[in-house]
């Protein structure tokens, strides 16, 4: 099958697919003999594969890993440690929801600040706009980026 009808089958963009070839994640399929790419049922296994452990926010790097276990036959010892992955995953993510409490917390502290004394006129060092919140740590909101 052509590229584009294994990504429609499995549901992602033609470019992903070749994304996944240049990093490891798919071997380079064979070529037909006017140059397209020409995959069959194992690659669109292992695309399938890869793809609904991306979904499960695994990176890239955990994928590999996986694939090496798996290999298309060792189900149980991948399933093992697609389990061990997300007890990780859920570990970040309560972690992350820690994070974003604080994060609130503070911003309803400088909220309350900003309430309590109205701006009449600017100040040199920005309180009367953006108070001080002493003691605790900004949350970085930029999105981590995936692996």
């Amino acid at each position: 099958m052509r590229i584009s009808e294994l990504a429609e089958r499995v549901g992602v963009a033609t470019s992903t697919v070749r994304y996944y070839e240049r990093i490891g994640l798919l071997s380079g399929p064979s070529r037909t003999s006017s140059g397209y790419r020409d995959y069959d049922e194992e690659d669109a296994a292992r695309l399938l594969f890869v793809t609904r452990a991306r979904r499960m926010g695994l990176s890239c790097d955990q994928v590999g890993t996986l694939l090496g276990i798996w290999a298309g036959t060792h189900c149980a010892s991948a399933a093992e440690r697609v389990g061990q992955l997300i007890d990780e995953k859920q570990a970040e993510i309560a972690e992350r929801i820690d994070e974003l409490h604080r994060f609130s917390a503070q911003l309803t502290t400088v909220q309350d600040a900003l309430r309590a004394e109205p701006p009449d006129a600017c100040r040199t060092d920005l309180t009367c706009c953006v108070p001080e919140s002493p003691g605790v740590v900004v949350l970085d909101l930029v999105p981590r980026p995936r692996q």
